[in-house]
């Protein structure tokens, strides 16, 4: 049975508990930057895909699987399996309310999801999601540019977003000591990273895809 198969099968002994209570981990980053003072909850996410008939992975009878959207939230970009409302057929790419006095079309979080649980259909448009999160937040993200610190003694974390290399390093330290960058454009321009922006997507993409990630600047651990 291949690892994926294997993953599916430990995950599945736990389907179904209620995972309201979840709270995404605020303390400090692996980045060594600290992201907020309080821990808080997810209050929106974006929305994957509706599936009618229930998870890919859920072990239970189709005839007693229940609807679900996958969705992924757009602090942590935690991946989850929500409960819809009655009658609700959401569409993919849609901002919705998680937040416990915020919940027009889900009744409740169900559960925490890993890469490997998605449906086909979720993976297909998981990362146009990831680009809409990171446009419409492009000042956090600048931010990031700006407080970006040592992942360990030896290695910043700068060095982790895919191409970034030594002179690009020295660049960005030195451009930002100057003064503050203030959009993707001015980091591309005063450092000559070419798309800062697809780095922090293909960062958060690979931080998904990899459960094992060692180091996590965007994401949580599943």
């Amino acid at each position: 049975m291949s690892d994926r198969n294997s993953r599916n099968r430990d995950r599945s002994s736990s389907y179904g508990k209620k995972q309201d209570n979840y709270r995404p981990n605020y303390n400090r980053s692996e980045g060594g930057d600290r992201m907020d003072k309080q821990r808080k909850y997810e209050e929106y996410a974006w929305t994957l895909a509706y599936l009618s008939e229930g998870s890919p992975t859920d072990p239970n009878p189709f005839s007693q699987r229940e609807a679900v959207v996958q969705a992924i939230g757009e602090i942590w970009f935690t991946l989850l399996e929500l409960t819809p409302k009655r009658g609700v057929n959401i569409q993919p790419l849609v901002r919705i309310g998680i937040g416990k006095n915020n919940r027009k079309v889900i009744n409740r979080i169900k559960r925490r999801i890993g890469f490997d649980d998605l449906a086909s259909s979720s993976e297909r448009v998981l990362e146009e999601c990831i680009i809409e999160i990171v446009n419409k937040q492009e000042f956090r993200f600048v931010n990031w540019f700006n407080k970006a610190s040592l992942v360990t003694s030896r290695m910043h974390s700068f060095k982790l977003l895919p191409g970034i290399g030594t002179t690009h390093l020295e660049n960005l330290i030195s451009e930002r000591t100057k003064v503050n960058f203030t959009s993707f454009e001015d980091i591309a321009s005063r450092t000559k990273v070419s798309d800062p922006r697809k780095l922090i997507i293909a960062r958060i993409m690979k931080e998904l895809t990899n459960q094992d990630e060692k180091y996590r600047l965007f994401t949580r651990k599943p």
